[in-house]
Order: C-alpha cells, then sequence, then structure tokens
C-alpha cells in the first residue's frame, strides 16, 4: 500500500471521529435542551450505533460488489450531509435525523478494512490496519481538544458541526481525485454474492473471532463511556481532569500503534491473545487501583492491549475470508461493534455507580474467557 492511499484512508477514518470527538460530548445537554425524556435521550445516543447494526454489513456487501470508492465516497457525502443538518437543528426530532442518517451511511471502517486487505499481502495487512488505529488515536485527540475550546468559549453547536461536516467534506474531496479502485478487487467484485458471503460465517474460526470481538467491545464500550464515573468516584476527579485524562489515554494510543506497525508476528492468533490477556490484567490492575500513578501505569498497559487487538484481530480475521466477501464480513464484523456499543454503555452504567471496582473485575473475566476462546478455538493462523 503506497503512502497516499495510506494517508487518503487515514483521513477517511479520522475525520469520522474527529467529528465523534466534536459532538457526543455535548449531545446529552444538547438533548435536555428539549425538555425531553431520560430515554429519549438514550435514544439520542444510541441512534448512530443502531442505524450502523443495519447499516455497515449493507455498506460492505455494495463495496464488494461495485467497488470501495463509489461505497466510500456515498458514506462521507452521508457524514457530510448529516452534519450539515445538526448545524441547522433546533428541534430534538431533527437532531435524531441528523445522527441516524450518518449512522446509516458511516460505516466506512468496515470498507476501509476491507479497502486493506484488497491492497496488502497477508504479511504487511497488520501494518495496513493499524492505520485504522492511528486515526483513531488521532481523531480522539484532536475531536475533543477543537470541541474543548469551542464550548469552553460558549460557543454553539453549531460551529462545531460545520467543523466536523468541513472535515468530512475533506476527506470526500481527497478520496474523489486521488484514491484509486484496488486492481485486484476489480476482478472479483463480479463474484460477490450476498448468500454465499452470509454462509461464509459458517466457518468456525469467522465464528471465535467474532466471539472474541463482541466480548472485547462490550468491555471497551463500557469501559470508555463510565470510565469518567470510576475516576470522579475513587479519585474526586474534576471534568477538566478526566479530559486530561482521556488525552494522555488517546496520545499513548497514538505512539504505540503507531509503534505495533514496525513489528510483523508469525502467528495472528497468539498475537491477539496476547493483547487480550494484556487487557484483562490491566482491568484487574485498575480494579485495586488506589493511587494516580497506579491508574496511569494500567492505563498505559491497557492502550498496549486496545493497539494489538485493533491491528491484529481484524487482521486474524481477514485471513478466514475470501477476497470477494472481505466487505461483507467486515460489514458484518463492524456491526458487532455497533450493537455492543449499545449494550456495553447499558450493562456499565447498570452496576458501576454501586460497584465500580466489581466491573473492573468482571471486564477482566469476561476478557480471560475471551483469551480462553481464542486459544482453544482457533488453530495457529502464520502470516505468509
Amino acid at each position: 500500500m503506497n503512502k497516499r492511499t495510506g494517508f487518503i484512508l487515514f483521513l477517511v477514518v479520522a475525520t469520522e471521529l474527529i467529528g465523534f470527538g466534536l459532538i457526543i460530548p455535548v449531545l446529552p445537554q444538547l438533548a435536555l435542551k428539549f425538555e425531553t425524556s431520560s430515554f429519549m435521550i438514550g435514544l439520542l445516543m444510541a441512534s448512530y450505533s443502531i442505524a450502523q447494526f443495519f447499516s455497515a454489513p449493507l455498506l460492505g456487501y455494495f463495496s464488494d460488489k461495485i467497488g470501495r470508492k463509489p461505497v466510500l465516497l456515498l458514506s462521507k457525502f452521508g457524514t457530510v450531509l448529516s452534519y450539515m443538518l445538526l448545524a441547522v437543528s433546533q428541534s430534538y426530532t431533527l437532531f435524531l435525523m441528523a445522527r441516524l442518517l450518518d449512522g446509516f451511511t458511516g460505516g466506512n471502517i468496515s470498507v476501509v478494512r476491507a479497502y486493506v486487505a484488497d491492497v496488502t499481502t497477508e504479511k504487511d495487512r497488520p501494518k495496513g490496519m493499524a492505520i485504522i488505529g492511528i486515526s483513531f488515536g488521532f481523531g480522539f485527540i484532536i475531536g475533543p481538544a477543537i470541541g474543548g475550546l469551542i464550548y469552553q468559549n460558549n460557543l454553539d453547536h453549531s460551529l462545531a458541526a460545520l467543523i466536523a461536516g468541513g472535515a468530512s467534506l475533506l476527506a470526500f474531496i481527497f478520496t474523489l481525485l486521488f484514491l484509486e479502485e484496488p486492481k485486484k478487487h476489480k476482478e472479483i467484485k463480479k463474484k460477490s454474492s450476498l448468500i454465499k458471503g452470509l454462509m461464509s460465517l459458517k466457518n468456525p474460526s469467522i465464528q471465535v473471532v467474532f466471539a472474541v470481538y463482541f466480548i472485547y467491545m462490550v468491555v471497551f464500550s463500557g469501559f470508555e463511556t463510565s470510565f469518567a464515573i470510576f475516576t470522579s468516584n475513587l479519585f474526586l476527579f474534576t471534568t477538566k481532569q478526566n479530559s486530561w485524562l482521556f488525552m494522555y489515554a488517546g496520545i499513548l494510543a497514538l505512539f504505540i500503534q503507531g509503534g505495533i506497525t514496525r513489528f510483523t508476528p508469525k502467528n495472528l492468533q497468539r498475537t491477539s491473545y496476547i493483547g487480550i490477556a494484556i487487557l484483562a490484567f490491566s482491568f484487574l490492575g485498575l480494579a485495586i487501583t488506589f493511587r494516580v500513578w497506579m491508574l496511569l501505569g494500567f492505563i498505559f498497559f491497557l492502550s498496549i492491549g486496545v493497539a494489538i487487538m485493533n491491528t491484529y484481530l481484524p487482521s486474524l480475521l481477514s485471513s478466514y475470508i475470501d477476497k470477494d466477501k472481505q466487505g461483507l464480513v467486515m460489514g458484518l464484523y463492524e456491526g458487532v461493534g455497533s450493537l455492543c456499543r449499545i449494550i456495553g454503555p447499558i450493562m456499565a452504567f447498570t452496576i458501576i455507580l454501586e460497584f465500580p471496582r466489581h466491573t473492573y473485575f468482571l471486564y477482566a473475566v469476561l476478557l480471560i474467557f475471551g483469551a480462553l476462546l481464542l486459544s482453544v478455538g482457533l488453530k495457529g493462523k502464520k502470516t505468509k
């Protein structure tokens, strides 16, 4: 994969996360202005993930059928429209429509993963997949940083939406002008079949990877949405201190993700197993931590585990998928992630207010179970 392609794919994903970081922190406060119920606020927060759960597999399938580039363009254009709608929204209904539109057209991460699979060998694929992780880290740093400046100066949400839309428009233009359809995919897209793609889920190895990803994402999405409550309850952190903590985690993720691209593991299963084991260790540590320096240390290990999982687990999955089914299966993979972003926060908020430490013990147990699934459910997958 050449540098130009890598940069454009980075831009596609990073602008998605910058927009996320700009808008999500203030959605609950914006919804409260409309004097709506707690359920409706929760629906607004979950609307993006609900829409993406249904759309990501379809976008993945269509990327198999008609090409990666057209679907990426459609996805980014939908994101631009959603932010323009959000910028002018003055009612709950318009806010909800904007979030649903972004969710329905926002399944581009699965298409980016399929694109990477098209243009890399199995040996080099983890380096390509790492671009997505680096984009996440960059987006989670820049988005909240810009958002903090906007909201600190009491500026309207419309400015944040316009900045997010402008960033996505830039990614759309770069994709339109400079991204080429993968040559390998041009040769195979006519073979793509929805039924055959779904039948590939009968592969036991793919089922195991999906199960492990489900466990990982339930834990991670619950953690990222409730971590501020954990630190506020146990360390009395303020909102500002929590913001600095999230920035610390984002910077760590960015550098660690960039660092692991230098390594090409011989066994993707074993590497993923190490990643999930590090995560289990990190949550056990967080459950018993009582000093800020310990908290920072375990977040460091947590960032390593997340970087490994975000890079090598999709690479492992890709190695089990036929070339003409990459988009659909990666879309289903992303759909599972969207479902977990609904389940994870609900599970976390159900128990963390009363039992903050017990929540992280539970996460560690779930991850240990995931590690066992990886170790006994798969044959070692070596890079070719």
